[in-house]
């Protein structure tokens, strides 16, 4: 205690209790903040690819209610018909089968050429034209596609992310998300 002046050092006193609960209120304040940022940051939509498109793990078949904007995938994946037009003919005569593709579910396809020949309804023709887009440098892996079609059109369980798996039906609903 401050004999020469008590009245200063009551003063004191109240301004390093005054001093002492501002820094509790800016700490509190600042670790809020802290602890609010990541949850900020979860809640922020941001596409998934600078393209637009989605990975098959981030991808959902049952509606894909958390895509961006009025467009599915863009730009897209060359499609069938690009690929049927601008497919060299060491491109389409390519077998469709090993190392390429396990097997084709359809004994008349023995080719790519004949496979982009079924045109754009036919599952054969958007595995070649995604494989093919892949092979010319599009965000899906030419392996991813390989797995699609082997695992999941073939094999009925593409292991599309954790815990869910797709058979043809969603393996070719994915196809036409990606493909133009």
């Amino acid at each position: 205690m401050n004999q020469e002046h008590p009245e200063n050092s009551a003063e004191q006193r109240t301004t390093e209790a005054g001093v002492s609960a501002s820094q509790n209120t800016r700490r509190k304040l600042i670790q809020t903040g802290l602890v609010g940022a990541p949850v900020l940051l979860a809640l922020k939509s941001t596409p998934v690819l600078a393209a637009n498109c989605k990975l098959p793990s981030g991808f959902s078949v049952s509606g894909n209610f958390s895509r961006n904007g009025t467009t599915p995938c863009a730009p897209k994946l060359n499609g069938v018909n690009y690929w049927n037009t601008n497919a060299t003919i060491e491109q389409k005569d390519r077998p469709f089968a090993p190392p390429n593709f396990n097997a084709s579910i359809d004994p008349s396809i023995t080719t790519f050429g004949q496979a982009l020949a079924k045109g754009n309804t036919n599952v054969h023709a958007k595995i070649v034209a995604a494989l093919l887009s892949a092979e010319a440098g599009s965000f899906l892996p030419a392996a991813t596609v390989k797995d699609m079609w082997n695992l999941g059109v073939i094999g009925g369980a593409y292991p599309a992310s954790a815990g869910d798996s797709w058979d043809a039906a969603e393996v070719e609903a994915y196809l036409d998300y990606v493909l133009s």
